[in-house]
């Protein structure tokens, strides 16, 4: 009885933990700005759960509002493509 009962609150314990570190790469994916070429041509980069915000140039000069959602399954380069974000396949 005494071992189930200790077994229970170290469960507890453990899940109560999971749940409020949510999901890791997330929480430390805020604020960091991932590698890309998109670097050179866009400013007030963002992450937040995964999703890439920022504002990026397009060919004539003008900034416009972008974002990539799940920006870290990209595998390749990530680019503006002409004030928009995008994924580059690696090749």
């Amino acid at each position: 009885m005494k071992n189930t009962l200790v077994a229970l609150v170290l469960g507890a314990l453990s899940l109560s933990t999971v749940m409020s570190s949510s999901d890791p790469a997330q929480a430390q994916d805020r604020g960091r700005e991932p590698q890309g070429s998109y670097r050179r041509t866009c400013r007030d980069v963002r992450t937040d759960r995964g999703t890439l915000s920022a504002r990026c140039q397009d060919r004539r000069g003008n900034y416009h509002r972008t974002r990539m959602e799940d920006y870290r399954r990209c595998r390749g380069d990530i680019e503006n493509d002409n004030g928009h974000l995008r994924c580059r396949p690696h090749r």
